[in-house]
Formats: structure tokens, C-alpha cells, sequence
């Protein structure tokens, strides 16, 4: 069984949750982007959750289903539609063999996670099918999704019974339950809830205001390794060199020129800028789902308060877990 890319779209990959305990190495984590939403995809499908997924940034993306298959689509950015038949996201569905689903672009999102039940048969790299293109590992040869690349399943005998589903219509079925709105829905899409960074204090007072009462909009020049952030710039109070210090995912630096950039899922794994704040984890997925151009603010918290919103969210995913009872 398997799958086979006509297009890729703007871009696709393979990810699954990282590739943990090589940073010492300069080895960043890397992995899905909203992390959260690729979790979510395996866990619909009865998966571990660290299963490789396809990754779809925006839209434009076309697949060819080999065989029947057992799937599900979460995240954002796009429509997915079998002829005219939409998709629902974050629902079991069942599309028939030699279906070929294609992407059309939304108003809202960015990143769209595809998983299949049983997972996608894709060789580990350092214990992870993570892409990571500026090293060429994992994945597919280390690179983004070309057209006519073939992502065979592990589990081929796989089977789930349909009764549960209800028809779409062109023999496409989808579950009737539904994911729980904490994991799928956000009161506050525009609200990104930051924690003070080891270095807030050495900058200027306006600067510590202007960080959490301005309004950033994400640079053209973003990419999976950060998100350079355009407005208000965040000023030292005096010049200050730093040496090299670690980093991940959700710290905020600022460049020289007072210029903003939040390291996102492949970012470097030290730094030399000075680490303004460092945005809560649980908001991690709400970021990855922003496209350039669009607009943030920043909310200040303490570390109870983060602490509290991922566990929130673990326990919404558990919860999710053990809820679904799979149609074997």
C-alpha cells in the first residue's frame, strides 16, 4: 500500500515529532511545525503518535491513493477535496483506491498534516523520519516531496470495518465523532502567551513595554528555521556581546538592530543574540499555523501559568486517546 505525490504544492515533507538528544551535536530537534496537529493526525488513526506524517504548507499539493487507505487531515491552510467532494479535517476517513486528492487555498492557516493508518514506512534517521533539508536527512533523501515519489505504508493488511463511518458520497467515509475544540479551536488565534527570557532585563524599559503592548507581523522572510518579526524595535540598554548559548524552539532573539525573530521547529541549536522571551510550548502550533504577513501580539506569563496550558493540552490529548474507540 501506498501513496504516490503528483504535486507537492509549495512545499511538503516528512516529519514526525523530532529527532531528540542529538543537540549536543548541533543536531537541531526539527520535526512537524505544529506538532500538536501532527500528534493529533496519528492519534485519529489509531498510530503512536510519533509516526511520520506528511507535512503540506499551504496548498497546491496533489496525492494518488494506491491502494483503499485509512487516513486523516489536520491543521490548516487548505481544503482538501476527492472531485467535489470536501474532506472533513480531524475525522477517520476512508478514501477509496485511485482516488486523488488535491488542496485549494483557505483564508486562514498554514500547515496541513497528513497521516495514514498504520503509519508511513520511512527510514529513520538518528531514531527519526524527520526531513531536515539544510543537512539532507531523513525523510525522502533528506529533501522536500518531488513529484512522483512513492511513500509506501508499514502495515499493508490493515483494516478497519466501516460501519461507524458515514458516506460522503463516491464511496469516501468519515467518522461521526468529534475532536475536542481545546485541540482544534482558539478564542484568541492572534494572542501568541510569552514568558520572559534570560536576557528581558538588559533591555530597555520601553523596549520590555513595546515587546508585549505592539503588534508584530511575520516577515517574508520566515521559514521553518524562525520567524523574523516586523514592527517596534527591541533596544538594549547598552551594547552587549554574547557568547554563544543553547536554544530551541520558542525562544525569542533579537538581532543587533532590534529586529525580533522566534526560533521555530528546525532552528540552530545555539545562539549568540540575547533571548528576549521564549513563547509558552502550548502556543508553539498556534504559531505554526500563522503565515507571513499575518499579525501577533505577545502576552506576558510566568512559568506556572505555561506550565498549566501544556498540561491543559496533554490531558485534552489523552483524554482524546483513550475516548476514540477505533472501528477494528
Amino acid at each position: 500500500m501506498s501513496i504516490t505525490i503528483l504535486k507537492p504544492g509549495i512545499m511538503s515533507s516528512v516529519q514526525d515529532l523530532g529527532r531528540w538528544g542529538f543537540q549536543q551535536f548541533g543536531v537541531p530537534v526539527g520535526g512537524a511545525m505544529d506538532k500538536m496537529a501532527a500528534s493529533l493526525a496519528n492519534i485519529i488513526c489509531g498510530n503512536e503518535e510519533n509516526e511520520a506524517v506528511v507535512e503540506m504548507t499551504l496548498h497546491g499539493t496533489s496525492i494518488l491513493f494506491n491502494e483503499n487507505t485509512y487516513c486523516a487531515f489536520t491543521g490548516g491552510g487548505c481544503k482538501v477535496l476527492v472531485d467535489a467532494v470536501e474532506l472533513p479535517f480531524n475525522r477517520l476517513l476512508f478514501i477509496p483506491a485511485f482516488s486523488v486528492i488535491t488542496t485549494q487555498p483557505v483564508a486562514r492557516g498554514c500547515r496541513t498534516y497528513f497521516a495514514v493508518a498504520g503509519g508511513l514506512k520511512i527510514p529513520n534517521t538518528m531514531g527519526s523520519a524527520s526531513t531536515y533539508v539544510p543537512s539532507g536527512i531523513g525523510g525522502m533523501q533528506g529533501r522536500n516531496l518531488l513529484i512522483g515519489d512513492i511513500l509506501p505504508f508499514k502495515n499493508s493488511e490493515q483494516e478497519f470495518k466501516r460501519g461507524s463511518l458515514k458516506s460522503l458520497g463516491n464511496n469516501i467515509h468519515a467518522s461521526q465523532w468529534q475532536v475536542p475544540d481545546l485541540l482544534v479551536h482558539d478564542a484568541e488565534p492572534d494572542i501568541i502567551q510569552v514568558v520572559q527570557g534570560p536576557e528581558f532585563e538588559l533591555f530597555q524599559s520601553s523596549s520590555q513595554e513595546k515587546l508585549f503592548d505592539s503588534s508584530f507581523t511575520i516577515s517574508s522572510q520566515s521559514n521553518r528555521m524562525g520567524y523574523r518579526l516586523e514592527g517596534e524595535k527591541l533596544l538594549m540598554q547598552e551594547k552587549y556581546e554574547m557568547v554563544s548559548t543553547p536554544v530551541a524552539s520558542g525562544i525569542i532573539q533579537v538581532t543587533h538592530d532590534g529586529t525580533p525573530i522566534i526560533l521555530m521547529a528546525d532552528a540552530q541549536t545555539t545562539g549568540g543574540y540575547p533571548r528576549i522571551g521564549r513563547v509558552c510550548s502550548a502556543d508553539m502550533s498556534k504559531l505554526a499555523q500563522k503565515r507571513p504577513g499575518e499579525k501577533l501580539r505577545f502576552r506576558k506569563i510566568n512559568e506556572e501559568e505555561s506550565l498549566h496550558r501544556n498540561h491543559q493540552l496533554r490531558r485534552a490529548m489523552n483524554r482524546l486517546k483513550t475516548g476514540i474507540v477505533m472501528p477494528f
